[in-house]
């Protein structure tokens, strides 16, 4: 958003406060643009320590898009909510088949005359 503001102070370079009086700003993603009659500048968002606009005009058009802003957030963390809700649905709990039935059978002595019977494995 681009606007006239009165007063602006920023951290310098030098990390020094450096003010700036009726000039032109651009706020964006990456910081905020200060155009004056010698230059334009941009300082990160970390860097900007005080922004005052007095005219009528920047000061609705600043509040409306402040407060579209914060709408705007309400509703991406309340959606991030819902992901995250969806993502996280319980897992229904697995099955627990019975154990198959194992059946004994008597074991029966191996008769050394019988042809079918394998001496060798016990």
């Amino acid at each position: 958003m681009q606007a006239t503001t009165d007063t602006v102070t920023v951290r310098g370079p030098d990390g020094e406060p450096k003010t700036f009086n009726n000039v032109t700003t651009l706020m964006g993603n990456l910081g905020l643009f200060i155009k004056s009659d010698e230059s334009v500048e941009m300082y990160v968002w970390e860097n900007v320590l005080y922004m005052k606009w007095t005219e009528v005009k920047a000061r609705t058009a600043i509040w409306e898009e402040a407060l579209a802003e914060l709408i705007a957030d309400a509703f991406d963390d309340e959606w991030e909510e819902d992901e995250d809700y969806e993502d996280e649905a319980p897992e229904p709990a697995p099955k627990k088949e019975p154990a198959p039935e194992v059946k004994e059978e008597p074991e029966t002595k191996a008769d050394s005359d019988d042809p079918n019977v394998n001496p060798y494995s016990s």
